[in-house]
């Protein structure tokens, strides 16, 4: 029997480069991966279906899967976890030194939908006070699936030539939630501070309490895919799980460093004793408080018409995970 061809894309990670090159194969699958920025594959994916599989925002996946209509079915594979208390900056003259200053405030974001940002949003009202309704969110750009804004958000957007940076640095808004490090802060502009300045530590603290590491991306399959070879679902998932338990073989093999990190043997062991052995785990029951958070977070901020049920956001052959 022929293999099945499959035409995937993923971004540059250690975890889903054994794919990329071939170095773990999926059963029965002939997998011709190439190596993008992840958000111009989904945008490509989106708009155009144009790869068999890929990495996925989980908010567009949320929102997708939320129409009743999604062209795409999940698999529980993460190339992308990422904390965000290092994300929300404030300008010195802003009187912001607390989350909950925000309130009332002119709040600078890329995108209202982003999943770093329903992240950030969701932590910032639930456990620190922001009142999403009270803030005039400042967007460099509009949605780009056409979600549903919740009751009372006001949402305006950037002119052309402004940027969170220049904006924030400025004082043309109070504070920003941006999942780069903006080019004022970067300078050193004294007119900038993060309002978690030891952010790390606010990071474990959250982990600690809540068992949450924060989900920024998923696989999917094209549904069409799967309706006509829906073995290639669990396929796929198992090679990535592979490729995911080899690359933390590699990475925990100090006697040469895989990473250009000169405190990695130091960092592992940190981050063992937070998170235990297997610190960037897949499936849905070792990740489920975060999956939920995510789906609440969703509904909440419009992405969503219902909170949807966690196994939804993955195929029935990978639910048992």
């Amino acid at each position: 029997m022929s293999k099945l061809e499959l035409y995937a894309a993923f971004g540059d990670y250690d975890r889903t480069g054994q794919l990329a090159a071939g170095r773990v194969v999926p059963e029965d699958i002939d997998l011709n991966a190439v190596t993008l920025p992840p958000t111009e594959i989904f945008t490509r994916m989106c708009k155009d279906l144009e790869f068999d599989l890929s990495e996925m925002s989980m908010g567009a996946h949320c929102y997708l899967l939320g129409t009743g209509d999604s062209p795409f079915v999940g698999m529980p594979a993460f190339p992308s976890k990422v904390f965000r208390h290092s994300m929300v900056y404030a300008n010195t003259g802003a009187g912001v030194d607390k989350p909950e200053d925000l309130n009332g405030k002119r709040v600078a974001i890329r995108e209202w939908g982003m999943t770093a940002v329903v992240w950030i949003v969701g932590i910032l009202a639930e456990e620190y006070g922001l009142d999403v309704n009270s803030i005039e969110w400042v967007a460099a750009i509009k949605p780009r699936v056409p979600i549903q804004m919740p009751e009372g958000a006001q949402v305006t957007y950037m002119e052309p030539g402004q940027t969170i940076s220049n904006m924030l640095d400025s004082g043309e808004v109070d504070g920003a939630l941006f999942h780069q490090v903006p080019e004022c802060f970067r300078e050193g502009s004294p007119n900038v501070k993060r309002l978690f300045p030891d952010y790390g530590a606010a990071e474990v603290d959250y982990y600690r309490r809540t068992g949450i590491h924060p989900i920024m991306h998923c696989v999917v399959l094209r549904k069409d895919v799967y309706e006509k070879d829906p073995w290639a679902l669990r396929n796929v998932y198992e090679a990535m799980c592979q490729a995911k338990d080899k690359t933390l073989a590699r990475i925990s093999d100090i006697g040469a460093l895989s990473a250009m990190v000169p405190l990695l043997p130091a960092f592992l062991d940190q981050t063992r004793e937070v998170f235990g052995e297997d610190f960037w785990p897949y499936g849905i029951e070792a990740n489920r408080k975060t999956l939920e958070k995510l789906v609440l977070y969703a509904h909440q901020q419009g992405l969503t018409p219902r909170q949807l049920e966690v196994e939804e956001l993955f195929g029935e052959s990978v639910r048992a995970t």
